[in-house]
Formats: structure tokens, sequence, C-alpha cells
């Protein structure tokens, strides 16, 4: 609301300065009304930056890959823990290839989800 408010009120000031001779007065609104377009546009582009970013977020192949990525640090873990001797490690790892694997199976039902929302079915 104050863009629109400082959009209006440099425009009026740059009309002012026109109509009365007051280059300053004209140079301020013009100005004060080009900033408030750049501060408008600045903020619509970081709205269209952060809509993408919860799109990735939000994407069922982005976290199947994440899960995927998960499972097989969880297997490297568990079997450096199981040849180290490590079961802490072992165990550590055991439990986040399990919940990569969680995570893939709930993107597969997302994505199949998805698909069957855009054929209609």
């Amino acid at each position: 609301m104050s863009g629109i408010i400082d959009q209006t009120s440099g425009l009026v000031k740059e009309t002012l300065g026109n109509l009365t001779g007051n280059d300053k007065l004209k140079e301020e609104g013009h100005s004060q009304h080009a900033k408030a377009i750049g501060k408008q546009k600045l903020q619509e582009n970081e709205d269209k930056r952060q809509e993408k970013v919860d799109e990735v977020k939000n994407d069922p192949a982005v976290n199947k890959a994440k899960g995927g990525a998960m499972g097989v640090t969880g297997a490297v873990e568990e079997k450096l823990g199981k040849l180290t001797g490590n079961t802490e490690k072992q165990q550590q790892g055991h439990e986040r290839r399990a919940e990569g694997a969680g995570e893939v199976k709930l993107s597969e039902q997302e994505q199949e989800e998805k698909r069957q929302q855009e054929s209609g079915d």
C-alpha cells in the first residue's frame, strides 16, 4: 500500500513542479515515483522467486532424489560402522537408510497422485 502512496505522491510532486516551474520539486517527485516503482518490482520479483523455491521444496521428484541420496548416505554409514566396529554409526546409517527409503516411497505415491490429478482420474 505504501508503494502506491509513494508512487502517487511522487507523481503529484512532479506534476506540481511542472506546473509551478519548480525544478527541484519536479526532480524530487520524479525520483520518489521511480524509487517506489523500483521497490514494487523488487518485491514482485522476490515473491516470484519465493514461489519457485516453494515449488521446488514441494516437488515430489526433488524429494524422491533427496530420499535416494539419504538412502545411499545411510548405506555408506551403515557399512562404515560395520567395518570399523562402531555400532552407533552402524545404527545411525541403518536409520538414515530407512528414512531415505520412506521418503522415496512417499514421493512415489505423491507423484502418482499428481499424475492421476493431471489426467483427470
